[in-house]
């Protein structure tokens, strides 16, 4: 297995997934361009009560942790084969409460992801 991983010309390959709620969720690997030299992992924990999730590939990633006043955004990068295997832990909201939050979630995830 090693020997396969230093093959000249192999993509890096990581974990991929966009605003799940569970790390069980982000199990599809994806294979990295050339350029893309990086995993990453972005947790955003909203008011204390859902965890979401997204990982992929990235030729320029940035740790970053920042506090908001309903939550939290956390993003780790690596540099090995599927090393973003690790999430954050999320609670089960109460049903009445995820819609919400899955949908305030998805509105940071986008305004995070635009340049």
């Amino acid at each position: 297995a090693a020997g396969w991983a230093l093959r000249p010309g192999t993509a890096l390959q990581c974990y991929s997934c966009q605003a799940k709620v569970s790390n069980e969720d982000c199990r599809h690997v994806q294979n990295c361009s050339r350029s893309e030299t990086e995993c990453w992992t972005e947790r955003i924990r909203a008011v204390g009560l859902l965890t979401v999730i997204s990982k992929g590939c990235s030729s320029h990633c940035e740790e970053d942790a920042e506090n908001y006043y309903v939550g939290k955004k956390n993003i780790t990068c690596c540099s090995t084969d599927l090393c973003n295997d690790s999430g954050a832990r999320a609670l089960r909201p109460a049903v009445g409460a995820l819609a919400p939050l899955a949908v305030l979630g998805g509105l940071l995830l986008w305004a995070l992801s635009q340049p």
